[in-house]
């Protein structure tokens, strides 16, 4: 039993660490997917396109990753331009 503990307790930190790995740094196009759809819904729209990019660059045919990617990159300019200037007016 006292083996079985120590075992656990070594392998614990690793299993641990995977698993934020993982959730912090995506390795399939579907995660990037994921992150990138929560990173939409928080309005952080060049982070999202960055991580689109990332899923385009996995999966190159993915509808949802370029349909993504447009959208998160148009987001991201359009919030970008708050005002617009004329010139010669005051």
């Amino acid at each position: 039993m006292k083996k079985i503990m120590v075992l656990i307790a070594l392998l614990l930190p690793t299993v641990l660490l995977a698993s934020v790995t993982e959730t912090v740094i995506p390795s399939t196009s579907d995660a990037y997917l994921a992150v990138a759809g929560n990173a939409m819904e928080d309005g952080d729209f060049d982070a999202a396109l960055l991580l689109y990019e990332e899923a385009v660059e996995r999966d190159p045919h993915s509808q949802i990753a370029l349909a993504g990617r447009l959208v998160a990159f148009t987001e991201s300019r359009s919030f970008g331009l708050t005002t617009i200037e004329v010139a010669g007016s005051n």
